[in-house]
């Protein structure tokens, strides 16, 4: 069997003849097919050239193009078999029409979905003997009448003993293979972390309190499991230690303050991975609530949703189709970061975890905030209506998930439904009060939604309890000052944001243009650019699909042209 599934007497053309005729092909007025078999067929071409093919299966052309849920199975529902066919059928009809002009031509053989590109004058590709797994169960599937086209005359016993030789192959050698490509596995959990204290003899019944609070703070993030103690942790299978953590903490009274000292080392190496420590005073409160400050200030530093431990799972060195909590981790990363890029990366392995667990409100509701970061960075309204099912799916799921809690809000925000979506949030942070990130998201929804004291409260409370910045809440407090029109203020607070992403770096902008001084606009301006490369973009995406204060959107809209930046155009509605 010659490569590629390409019969040994075909002879296939170079790589840029290749490409330009993927190129006139998708061009040609001339090649009558739907748009979905035009989609179909630039899915294949892309995943080709940029050496994806491998990937290429019945499941991802069923979830990229065919929009079918995740949980679609190629056994059940045909779609992308039929639709493969009907694709061969209308390139055969095209190339006979123009059989006389030269060039190459794109085949797809049967038993895979990867295109090749051969001279024009060879006969089509045959239907090969395929090798991979994933090739048998796609000719198994073949129809009768087709099978019964490929049998070639040949002895009875020779026929019986090839017969008997595929059957031993797939049933022996083929079945464990065929199970995993019809039923997907997840590659990676949440890791496990063991908690241990140690106090001085005066301080220990406020340590073990602490430390109580503190794993229940850590269990209602739902990003780590929690075990009794590294000993048991260390007596767990390799695999599972290598997503271990041992987290030894030292709890410390002084004179009007307290604080804990915390060190994360590997459970299966026992490497210290990380050292710092949290302290609250008791000046400005009282000690049982300067304690729950300490304890959710902690909490949040080692398990929220961009916190140390899923940090350290980060940064180990997996590919990029990952499943698991990974991919979820890699996902949330994405949204934080608004980056296209990753979030188009993130969408796979995402898909295929919940293929793999239709239950896992994680993956569901980090994808369904993918999808929506994704319209409203591209402007395309199609996303949206996926998001809106998988948030619904999530919190249905698991009702107190705060990562499902805020993908409801975020899709019922971008619907319109302001009122509804906070509801959501408050629900959320009632179940979840240790997280601030999420309390700040909150806080941004209510302030663009019109409810300014409220909002300030909720943003100025995240950021105390958190006792450093937070990105959402710092974008209220300038944006406030913004709409009080103190300018100074909405640049003094920007400023003070240790890196900024690029919603604030607008904001500031718009602020220093309303202020009057030309020169040093521009002058911000041009740093804007070479520090956000998706200035732009992110200009689009925050007034694509946000429902403004009508006031504040004016008043934004204003500073943010005399700035001298591109704005979108203005619907008839006053709305994107």
């Amino acid at each position: 069997m010659a490569a590629n599934g390409v019969g040994s007497g075909v002879r296939v053309v170079c790589e840029d003849e290749a490409r330009m005729e993927a190129e006139r092909l998708l061009a040609d007025p001339r090649l009558h097919v739907s748009e979905r078999h035009r989609a179909f067929l630039k899915y294949i071409i892309d995943a080709r050239f940029e050496g994806r093919s491998g990937a290429v299966k019945a499941y991802s052309v069923a979830i990229d193009v065919f929009n079918r849920p995740p949980s679609f199975n190629p056994s059940s529902d045909p779609i992308v078999r039929i639709e493969a066919t009907r694709l061969r059928e209308a390139l055969q009809k095209y190339y006979e029409q123009i059989g006389d002009e030269p060039g190459a031509r794109l085949d797809i053989p049967r038993g895979r979905y990867v295109p090749v590109f051969v001279e024009r004058d060879q006969p089509p590709c045959p239907l090969q003997e395929v090798s991979a797994v994933d090739d048998k169960v796609e000719e198994l599937e073949l129809a009768p009448e087709k099978a019964e086209q490929q049998k070639r005359p040949d002895s009875p016993w020779r026929h019986a003993f090839i017969a008997l030789s595929v059957f031993c192959a797939v049933c022996l050698a083929g079945a464990y293979g065929v199970v995993r490509a019809l039923v997907p596995t997840i590659d990676t959990e949440k890791p496990f972390v063991s908690l241990t204290i140690t106090t001085a003899a005066g301080n220990k019944e406020a340590g073990d309190a602490f430390m109580q609070d503190l794993a229940v703070s850590m269990g209602h993030f739902g990003t780590v499991r929690l075990k009794a103690g590294p000993a048991e942790t260390r007596r767990q299978p390799d695999a599972m230690a290598k997503h271990s953590y041992d987290i030894n903490m030292r709890y410390e009274e002084g004179a009007g303050s307290a604080s804990i000292w915390w060190q994360i080392s590997d459970a299966a190496s026992g490497e210290a991975i990380w050292t710092d420590r949290e302290t609250r005073t008791f000046a400005t409160q009282s000690g049982s609530e300067a304690m729950t400050e300490l304890v959710y200030a902690v909490s949040r530093r080692l398990a929220g949703p961009t916190g140390i431990v899923g940090t350290i799972e980060l940064r180990r060195d997996l590919p990029l189709a990952t499943t698991g909590n990974v991919c979820v981790l890699r996902g949330e990363y994405a949204i934080k970061l608004k980056d296209v890029t990753g979030l188009n990366r993130a969408r796979p392995c995402l898909e295929a975890t919940i293929a793999a667990d239709p239950s896992d409100s994680e993956a569901m509701a980090t994808l369904a905030r993918v999808f929506m970061w994704t319209g409203r960075a591209t402007g395309d309204e199609s996303y949206f209506d996926r998001s809106v099912e998988l948030a619904n799916g999530a919190a249905t799921v698991s009702p107190s998930s705060p990562r499902a809690a805020l993908a409801q809000m975020a899709t019922q925000y971008q619907l319109g439904q302001n009122e509804t979506a906070i509801a959501a949030g408050k629900r959320a942070m009632a179940l979840n009060p240790e997280n601030t990130d999420l309390a700040a998201r909150v806080s941004k929804v209510m302030y663009l939604s019109g409810h300014w004291d409220e909002a300030l409260a909720v943003a100025g409370q995240a950021a105390d309890v958190a006792g450093q910045p937070i990105r959402d809440a710092s974008f209220v407090m300038i944006l406030d000052a913004y709409r009080r029109e103190d300018y100074a203020q909405a640049v003094f607070l920007a400023r003070q944001v240790p890196a900024p992403d690029t919603p604030i770096a607008v904001l500031k902008l718009a602020a220093i243009a309303r202020l009057g001084d030309r020169p040093v606009t521009e002058k911000e301006v041009a740093d804007a650019r070479l520090q956000h490369a998706d200035l732009d973009r992110t200009i689009a995406a925050m007034f694509f699909g946000v429902r403004y204060d009508h006031s504040l959107e004016m008043a934004l809209r204003t500073g943010v042209e005399q700035a001298g930046l591109k704005l979108p155009e203005l619907a008839s509605n006053g709305r994107m």
